[in-house]
């Protein structure tokens, strides 16, 4: 219902497009940064303006639709959301009515009534922080870390020591392992594929890849996700894979040529099911499994039943990781928020576990 709004009202997407214009034009955020305001401000206009016309959605210049200071925080106040996602948003609505402001904003009434809320919501959140109650099957994750998940990957490794092996399903779970670790993925590698090029995005706007470059040099190209939608113009996420990633990729790529031969694809899937035993989707390789197959193929990596995690439960392994490392450093948390893709109030919401 949002993209559909925000595509048949252009008073809503020139709202979002000179919001979005002034905060980049105006403050120092990170493009990472913007990004994320950029999915708040869609869903807040949306909100508060589509849904329930406390904002003004009109075709004037900024900021019509966040004048309206007292209703808006009146609305945010009564709104069936977590008191982070109600500071958040509060934040941003700062941020914002700063930019417009200018070198004045200390001056400035809608400012001064958004700085006021948000002081107000920060002083009760402090010393709170939602946690997430763990599932049934992630009560495992207490006993486990990333240190000993990766020892574990040996059980794959062991299988394909020798440089004529052949067990392509041993390589793919000792990639994807690595893979996970190291970059602490969704279930992105369902679609995704590897190319000797780089691909251009207007010929491929939501393919995510890894660009195998050289021997020692490859890139994961994240262009759609959870989060990252390119229709909306978010920006890809680009990383170079170094270290036990890269080693187990060339293991892979190793092993590939030993069954295909020299001469591999320009493209080819990550991860298709002609790789695996016990498949019950289509044999054809020429396709990558869906989403759902992935998910049953990655429980298979950590090589024990005891040990079927999803990605997700790797994704929340690592961010405990993290604050058991690090404690309460913001620096850290912010850094952890970045590689895992997703915002604080996400990740302290539904990532950090409570034991109690």
């Amino acid at each position: 219902m949002l993209y559909y709004y925000t595509m048949n009202n252009p008073n809503y997407e020139n709202q979002i497009k000179q919001t979005m214009g002034l905060l980049a034009l105006n403050t120092k955020l990170k493009e990472s940064t913007l990004a994320t305001y950029k999915r708040m401000v869609s869903k807040l206009y949306y909100d508060l303006g589509a849904k329930k016309k406390i904002m003004t959605l009109s075709a004037n210049v900024m900021p019509m639709c966040i004048l309206n200071t007292q209703d808006i925080l009146k609305e945010i106040e009564l709104a069936d959301w977590k008191d982070t996602t109600k500071k958040n948003y509060i934040s941003l609505l700062c941020s914002i009515s700063k930019a417009y402001a200018g070198e004045d904003f200390a001056k400035n009434t809608m400012y001064l009534d958004y700085r006021k809320a948000f002081d107000i919501v920060k002083a009760s959140n402090d010393g709170k922080q939602d946690k997430q109650e763990p599932k049934e099957n992630e009560t495992i994750l207490k006993d486990l870390s990333l240190k000993f998940l990766t020892k574990n990957l040996n059980y794959h490794y062991n299988k394909i020591r020798s440089p004529d092996s052949k067990d392509i399903e041993s390589a793919m779970l000792y990639l994807l392992g690595h893979l996970h670790i190291d970059q602490v993925l969704r279930n992105e590698g369902a679609g995704m594929v590897m190319t000797k090029e780089y691909l251009d995005k207007e010929t491929h706007p939501d393919t995510n890849f890894i660009w195998l470059k050289g021997r020692n040099v490859k890139m994961l190209v994240i262009r759609n996700n959870k989060v990252r939608n390119p229709a909306r113009g978010d920006p890809a996420k680009e990383v170079y894979l170094k270290g036990p990633v890269n080693t187990a990729l060339n293991k892979y790529l190793q092993i590939l040529k030993n069954i295909y031969g020299e001469t591999l694809q320009d493209i080819m899937p990550l991860v298709h099911s002609q790789h695996f035993t016990n498949s019950s989707t289509s044999q054809d390789g020429s396709e990558n499994i869906s989403s759902s197959h992935y998910s049953q193929v990655f429980k298979r990596v950590w090589g024990h039943k005891d040990l079927e995690l999803t990605t997700t439960m790797i994704r929340k392994l690592y961010a405990m990781d993290v604050r058991d490392q690090y404690g309460g450093n913001l620096l850290k948390e912010k850094e952890a928020c970045e590689k895992l893709d997703h915002s604080q109030e996400t990740h302290n919401s539904y990532y950090i576990l409570n034991w109690d």
